[in-house]
């Protein structure tokens, strides 16, 4: 794998998901996600899900990004990220604009040779 700047592709990352802006949305998640890239979520209360490809997680962060972040006024920050060999792990939190904590989590990230995510598990606290 081609050497990873963990601390930037952390805050691409973080930004893909937080964004309002589509075209920048877009930017992001093509410069972290790879094209053959999959998304597996299993949040409480709702039914696991999977998304196959770009165009698919852009559909389904866009998504979320609706309800949660223009919805909701909810702002994601980074908690920490640590690498492993080809594997990321990046921890977050969602908080309400006064500055509470709505939401926590983690992503469990396998990145490809050319440093871009392979596969993305997400865990919500």
């Amino acid at each position: 794998m081609k050497d990873l700047n963990g601390e930037q592709f952390t805050k691409d990352y973080i930004a893909a998901w937080s964004t309002t802006d589509a075209d920048e949305r877009k930017q992001l998640i093509e410069k972290v996600y790879s094209t053959s890239a999959e998304f597996y979520a299993n949040e409480p209360g709702d039914d696991a899900a999977e998304h196959h490809g770009l165009e698919k997680i852009y559909e389904n962060i866009t998504q979320v990004n609706e309800r949660l972040v223009v919805g909701n006024g909810l702002l994601t920050e980074s908690t920490g990220y640590s690498e492993n060999h080809s594997a990321l792990r990046v921890t977050w939190q969602m908080k309400t604009p006064n500055g509470d904590v709505a939401m926590k989590g983690m992503n469990f990230l396998m990145l490809n040779d050319d440093g871009k995510i392979e596969k993305d598990f997400i865990f919500i606290n």
